[in-house]
Parts: structure tokens; C-alpha cells; sequence
């Protein structure tokens, strides 16, 4: 009961709210491209988001180095207009995490995040020691981001109530996954931790999750219209529940728009937004390619959309439809 009491004590209030997975832009010669990053992360902000996702699976983590994800930190607190910054601190070695949490938690963000641990499985007692020294050199609240379609292998909700049991630093969980019956069951943390946010890593879930006593989404589809996200909340925050379903119907279009093209998910947000003119550019690093051509998708996003479009998109205020 120690663990539960600590967690009572530091972290009273859950998180809740809608977060985007932020991209992270690349200039053609394969540099971080921080002005681009910046005028994103104003964009999301403006359009009435909670929260800013930095240096997830969106963002291309594994391509990035310790001090460019730092100073992509420090740009996302610099531009967050009072949203909360959530900052990825997942590597492969161990000691990298450790040294990007007591960064992260140096330049002012609100919460880490980190995935379980990559290539290996580690048994319960090594997740928790992998955990708690992460939350440990934070010292700041942090989510377990699951996502089992990237790391291998998943957390159940039984190891991830534990864990949330076990280590004080334990503030929520993203649940990247499919299957609804697992944000019931993560849900049910609450029970004993009321304190404990439960976020789906996918818009589609945005309704079920709140419905189910969740706290929120983060999505990636975001990046291009952050103001969908943000009325979704407000609907659900007026109790306007054909409102909800509507704006999460529209998130579910945009989606599919972005998902149809067949690029991965980062490439696609940004050669889209680049497509409509906002200050990014569609490259990224090695193993990943640069886009093709997507201005059809781009223009049938301007066209339904426009009123919702992150405001550093060109087509979002000009008198026509084209782009």
C-alpha cells in the first residue's frame, strides 16, 4: 500500500484530454527541421488540443539521436501555449532512456512516456525495474505506451495494473490496440487508482474510451486536423453525444485518407501537409522513403475539412478549394 499511498500523494488528478501524436519534420538533407516542428505544434495549439505527443512512433524515435529528441522537447515546451507535453523517452539501451527522462524533465515537459522495453521480453520483475528507474530519473509523472503491432510483444492489462500498482511514477497508459475490450479492462484501474489516465493511441476508440470511463485519445491524425480532435472533446465535455460520434466519424475519414495511401503513417501526415503548404517538408531518414504524389487525398482533406485543417496548412484559409 506504500506505492499506492505515493501515487496519491504526487499525482491527485488524471490527465484527461485529446493529445496529438506530433511528426517530427525533416529538411531534404536529412536534418531535424525545428521552425517546421514549431509551427505544427502552434497549429495543434491554437485549434484547442490538451496535449502534444513528442518523439512517439509518429515522430520517428528510433531515427532520431539523444540531443535532437531533447531539443525537440525544449521546442514543444517553448511553443505549447499551457498544452501538456508528453515526451517519448524509449531507446534501446537502458542508460539512453534514463539520460533522455532527466532531460526531458530539465527542460520543462509534464510527463514522460516510454514503451516496454525493445527486442527482449523481460519478466514482470524486469519490467518494473525498467520502469521505476525511468520514472525514478524523471521525477516527473509517465505513461507506458503500449503498442504491441510495433514492439512485438504487448502488455495485458493484468501486468500493466500491477505495474500501475507497483511503481508510484505510474500515471496512465496509451493502449495502442485494436480491441476494445482492453480499454474496459485498463479502465478498471481506476477502481483502486483514480489518479491512473487510460488514452487511446487511436482516434477510432476516442468514443469508446470515454464511454467506457477513459480519459482520452492521442492520434496521429491530428497533425492535419487538430480542430476535429478538439471539438470531439467538446462535444463529449457538453454531453452532445451525436456531436461526439459525428467529429469522431469525421477523424475516422481523415484517417482513412492519410492510411489509403499506403505510405507509413509518419510519411503520409507529413507529405500531406505538405501538399496543402504548410512549413514542412515530406522527407524523412533512412529505412524510410520520401512520399509520392498526394494531392488528391490533400485536396479532398481541404475541401471537407477546412474549417478543422492545423492553421499552418495554406488551403485551411484560402478563398478556394485548390491547393
Amino acid at each position: 500500500m506504500i506505492g499506492i499511498h505515493l501515487v496519491w500523494c504526487c499525482f491527485v488528478k488524471a490527465f484527461r484530454g485529446v493529445v496529438v501524436a506530433l511528426v517530427t519534420p525533416f529538411r531534404r538533407d536529412g536534418s531535424v527541421d525545428l521552425d517546421g516542428f514549431r509551427s505544427i505544434v502552434s497549429g495543434v495549439v491554437e485549434a484547442g488540443v490538451h496535449g502534444l505527443w513528442v518523439s512517439g512512433t509518429t515522430g520517428e524515435w528510433p531515427l532520431l539521436g539523444v540531443e535532437e529528441r531533447v531539443r525537440l522537447f525544449q521546442a514543444a515546451v517553448e511553443a505549447s501555449g499551457g498544452a501538456r507535453v508528453f515526451a517519448g523517452v524509449q531507446a534501446l539501451r537502458v542508460d539512453d532512456a534514463l539520460a533522455l527522462a532527466r532531460e526531458a524533465r530539465d527542460v520543462g515537459v509534464d510527463y514522460v512516456f516510454a514503451t516496454p522495453p525493445l527486442y527482449f521480453k523481460p519478466s514482470m520483475g524486469g519490467l518494473v525495474r525498467y520502469y521505476s528507474r525511468i520514472a525514478s530519473a524523471a521525477d516527473l509523472p509517465m505513461f507506458i505506451y503500449n503498442i504491441p503491432s510495433h514492439i512485438g510483444y504487448g502488455l495485458d492489462p493484468g501486468v500493466i495494473s500491477q505495474l500501475a500498482m507497483e511503481i508510484p511514477g505510474i500515471a496512465g497508459v496509451k493502449a495502442t490496440v485494436r480491441d476494445y475490450t482492453v480499454i474496459g479492462d485498463l479502465v478498471a484501474v481506476k477502481e483502486w487508482r483514480r489518479d491512473f489516465s487510460v488514452l487511446s493511441g487511436s482516434e477510432e476508440l476516442l468514443a469508446h474510451t470515454l464511454l467506457a470511463g477513459g480519459d482520452g485519445a492521442v492520434s496521429a491524425t491530428g497533425n492535419i486536423v487538430p480542430g476535429l480532435l478538439a471539438a470531439a472533446w467538446r462535444a463529449w465535455e457538453e454531453g452532445d453525444l451525436e456531436g461526439l460520434g459525428s467529429t469522431v466519424r469525421g477523424m475516422m475519414r481523415a484517417r482513412r485518407l492519410t492510411s489509403n495511401t499506403g505510405l507509413p503513417t509518419p510519411i503520409a501526415v507529413k507529405s500531406l501537409l505538405a501538399r496543402m503548404e504548410a512549413p514542412v517538408e515530406p522527407y524523412s531518414r533512412p529505412p524510410l522513403d520520401d512520399a509520392a504524389d498526394l494531392s488528391h487525398p490533400a485536396m479532398l482533406l481541404c475541401k471537407e475539412f477546412r474549417e478543422y485543417l492545423n492553421p499552418a496548412a495554406r488551403c485551411r484559409g484560402g478563398e478556394s478549394g485548390h491547393i
